[in-house]
């Protein structure tokens, strides 16, 4: 199992800039509670965390609107409060109003630093950037057109998995 820094490095995809310090950012944000990160071979639940997590501390720091900002645990749980999906409760469309969101939300973030970032679509080879946040965004945001799948993109599962590290009741 790679550790939290090894794993922040292979998101950082070689970045040297911004990106590679999002990465490591988050590194310093995780490390607590995921000094390793597991590799499983179903449900990539660690992995997510560090990518989602990763994608929303580069659009905070980004677009944070003062020079060196540094985005705290804190801070990412007053985003993730304002982010979680609904619970099972909720009216009809609820939950695809909610998903839109957190879809809108990071991909808003991305664009405003100034990455060409497409409208989620059907996972394929085709929908590849050479731009490791892009590449990354097509990872979590696109959704396998196979049945039995699911129709959640997996940034979802990231901002779940955001919420359970970040929420009010860890911070």
């Amino acid at each position: 199992m790679p550790t939290i820094w090894e794993y922040a490095d292979q998101v950082a995809a070689g970045d040297t800039g911004p990106w590679q310090a999002a990465t490591r950012r988050t590194a310093i944000l995780l490390a607590p509670t995921h000094p390793v990160i597991s590799l499983p071979y179903r449900m990539p639940v660690h992995q997510v965390l560090v990518q989602t997590t990763a994608l929303v501390v580069y659009g905070r720091t980004r677009t944070a609107g003062t020079p060196n900002h540094v985005v705290t645990g804190f801070e990412l749980a007053t985003w993730v409060a304002d982010h979680v999906l609904p619970g099972p409760d909720a009216g009809p469309g609820a939950t695809a109003t909610a998903v839109r969101r957190q879809l809108d939300s990071i991909a808003g973030m991305l664009r405003s630093t100034g990455h060409h970032v497409p409208e989620p679509g059907p996972r394929a080879l085709h929908r590849y950037s050479p731009d490791p946040v892009v590449r990354l965004w097509h990872d979590l945001a696109d959704i396998d057109d196979a049945p039995g799948l699911g129709t959640f993109p997996l940034l979802c599962l990231g901002v779940a998995a955001m919420s359970d590290t970040f929420g009010p009741a860890i911070v």
